[in-house]
């Protein structure tokens, strides 16, 4: 069969940009079937393909063709582009290569190149690249896009460079959504959530189907608490594409901050579906997993902590394995605390059961806690954090304990309290809590550490804890050691607060202290902890979805047994809260 293969070709180019996909292919076909060997018929066939969503026959296509006639810059650029799209990388980046080596003066070749190095994550090549690309052509916006995406991964999002290539790239070619959303994820760190909003909006208006737009409007949504337009946002990324794990991800946590913890593990289930290994997704599943008191499971995921962006940076290099579980006699084992003080304060419970495995335990910890940690049972030696380290055969991560020794939620031990004070300490404070006035000295804790991701929903603040001064005869006592200045002497009657605290050396005179009191009330804190692991009557006050330890909706906690939990009803409603702690409070003093 005799055909005009250059009408053919023109015929099935003029179909293919009409869209018509099935016309062009069979005029494609129709070449090779004559010419099996047509090089442009091959490499239009692979872009048929891949419009198709094929990426085999794509890639297969497109090869032949560069078979055929190795010398066209444009096959082996839309190879990169065909295996950029379906995730190879650094396949993408090889084409890239070929195609600039035949076309060095196309400045489009370096910035597709420049992206590719991105994904293969080489932001410092990417970036060397991009910078060609402009040298080439300065007006070219895809350049300056890959250069400010480059800066943002070697120097952090909200790099000025960064910002100041995004916009140039705007002003170039304002049609380009990833200018946009570039631009809006260094406002988003630089805590500009009109800007960072604005420039979202606009990524998604210019590409109505640009998922991390629609995912990073759901991220600011979530920091600002509005979680029913996060889940409205996550939902439409989904919506175009349901195979995106990290979405689901963000989903799921938004489900579990609004207490929908099944809800909430269906999501993660799905990203862990799609990413089964990612380690921001599987810690996150096992703290719902915790509060859902599923601990086998739950312990299981959250050792992929040690593998998340934020706890890399926290490892450490040990000289001696990690302990696995196995026979502890006789061995020597550090044991170091790794998150917050009130983290500590709650594991360190698991020491003494080290001690009667059979090991020598050393114990690293804040230099802070030292002295409290004395009166801990099951540690020979105490330390805080140094280079150089005793002598032991294992180390362990103080919250890979429960794991280690298989805690379920029918075994939390809970031989309360197991930390103590000093007689001297107690002497000296004893004096100190008699002279002050009222017949029921109440110690107060109101806000956590403003490092923690969730302090602004756990905190209530000193305000609301004034209420309590309506009962007759209470007198509150601060154990608020950070930043408590400033409302002391601002928020109305907080002057009546009796503030010991700059007399608080460490956290053994806090619980000398403590213990002169005839009730602790605090949030989710280093002092709430520390209450619950001396014994002492305590007042949980939480957010109406408190963490994981908290459970979620008992008054009572198998952590501490002494302690009482109050839950704010409905988000934000601390008032209701301290209205019912009150009634407890008074009912106590009437029974005492």
């Amino acid at each position: 069969m005799e055909i005009d293969l250059t009408e053919t070709l023109r015929r099935g180019i003029a179909r293919h940009q009409a869209g018509d996909l099935d016309a062009a292919s069979a005029a494609y076909e129709e070449i090779l079937t004559v010419a099996p060997g047509h090089a442009d018929a091959l490499h239009l066939k692979g872009l048929v393909a891949y419009q198709r969503g094929d990426h085999e026959a794509a890639v297969s296509s497109i090869s032949k063709a560069i078979d055929m006639d190795g010398n066209v810059a444009l096959y082996h650029a839309n190879l990169g582009r065909v295996l950029r799209a379906f995730g190879d990388n650094a396949g993408a980046v090889d084409a890239f290569r070929h195609a600039v080596q035949i076309e060095p003066d196309t400045a489009g070749l370096h910035a597709d190149m420049a992206s590719a190095l991105l994904g293969a994550g080489d932001a410092d090549a990417a970036r060397a690249r991009a910078n060609l690309a402009i040298e080439i052509d300065p007006n070219s916006g895809e350049a300056h896009v890959n250069l400010g995406l480059a800066l943002q991964d070697l120097y952090g999002p909200a790099n000025d460079d960064a910002v100041r290539a995004f916009r140039r790239a705007i002003e170039l070619a304002p049609q380009l959504p990833g200018a946009y959303l570039g631009l809006g994820v260094a406002l988003h760190e630089q805590g500009d959530r009109e800007g960072a909003t604005a420039a979202y909006v606009q990524a998604i208006t210019l590409n109505p189907n640009f998922i991390e737009a629609h995912c990073n409007l759901g991220n600011l949504a979530r920091d600002a608490l509005s979680f029913d337009k996060a889940v409205g946002h996550y939902r439409r990324a989904l919506d175009i594409d349901a195979a995106q794990p990290q979405v689901w991800g963000n989903l799921a946590v938004v489900l579990q901050e609004t207490g929908q913890l099944d809800a909430a593990l269906r999501a993660y289930d799905k990203a862990i579906e799609y990413a089964p290994a990612d380690p921001d997704i599987r810690r996150n599943r096992g703290m719902a997993l915790l509060a859902k008191g599923h601990f086998v499971e739950g312990w299981q995921d959250y050792e992929y902590r040690w593998q998340t962006t934020r706890f890399r940076k926290l490892a450490r290099e040990w000289p001696v394995p990690a302990w696995d579980g196995s026979d502890l006699t006789g061995k020597r084992i550090l044991v170091h605390a790794e998150q917050g003080l009130g983290d500590t304060l709650q594991f360190c419970r698991y020491l003494p059961i080290l001690h009667k495995l059979g090991a020598v335990v050393v114990f690293e910890c804040a230099d802070a806690l030292r002295p409290l940690m004395d009166t801990l049972s099951g540690a020979s030696d105490v330390i805080a954090p140094r280079p150089d380290l005793p002598a032991v055969d294992y180390h362990a991560p103080l919250l890979s304990l429960p794991r280690l020794v298989g805690t379920t939620a029918a075994s939390i031990p809970a031989d309360v309290p197991y930390l103590s004070a000093s007689q001297a300490r107690l002497s000296a404070w004893h004096q100190v809590v008699a002279a002050m006035p009222g017949e029921k000295k109440i110690g107060i804790a109101w806000r956590g550490s403003p490092d923690h991701p969730r302090d602004a929903v756990r905190s209530p603040g000193l305000a609301p804890f004034m209420a309590l001064l309506a009962m007759e005869g209470v007198t509150l006592v601060s154990l608020q050691k950070e930043g408590a200045a400033n409302e002391l002497a601002t928020v109305p009657r907080a002057d009546k607060v009796i503030d010991p605290t700059a007399n608080l050396k460490d956290f053994a005179d806090t619980a000398a202290l403590m213990m002169q009191l005839d009730a602790i009330v605090s949030c989710d804190s280093a002092p709430l902890h520390l209450a619950g692991a001396l014994g002492l009557p305590a007042f949980a006050v939480l957010p109406h979805v408190a963490e994981w330890r908290w459970g979620t909706e008992a008054e009572k906690t198998p952590w501490y047994p002494a302690m009482t939990l109050l839950r704010q009803p409905e988000p934000g409603d601390w008032e209701s809260v301290f209205e019912k702690l009150a009634g407890l409070i008074a009912t106590a003093s009437r029974t005492s």
